[in-house]
């Protein structure tokens, strides 16, 4: 369950700032009460930008030291990262029942 959602306000497609916020309407709402009518908040709570990162074609990019973009990867809540856990432990335990399985024979 998320209490607070956290958002990354945009202006020029670069973060300018993170912030938590009780919903997107509200979040949009500052975001452009700071930074002017083109600037949007953007839901970021499950992936790790920082500002000074851009965000276009709907996804944040951070920049590195060499100034190419690379994508900020989607980190799972913990209850999509067990539902991952189980459908991989089926896989192996099939595999595995397979494998003996077939030993036996």
């Amino acid at each position: 369950m998320i209490v607070h959602q956290i958002f990354a306000e945009i202006y020029e497609e670069t973060v300018q700032n993170i912030m938590v916020c009780d919903n997107y309407e509200l979040a949009n709402y500052i975001s452009r009460c700071t930074y002017g009518d083109k600037a949007i908040a953007v839901e970021c709570t499950q992936y790790p930008c920082s500002i000074g990162d851009k965000y276009h074609d709907n996804r944040f990019w951070h920049i590195n030291e060499d100034g190419e973009e690379t994508v900020v990867a989607y980190v799972p809540t913990a209850e999509q990262e067990v539902q991952i856990l189980k459908a991989n432990n089926e896989e192996i335990t099939i595999a595995v029942a397979e494998m003996l399985g077939g030993a036996a024979e």
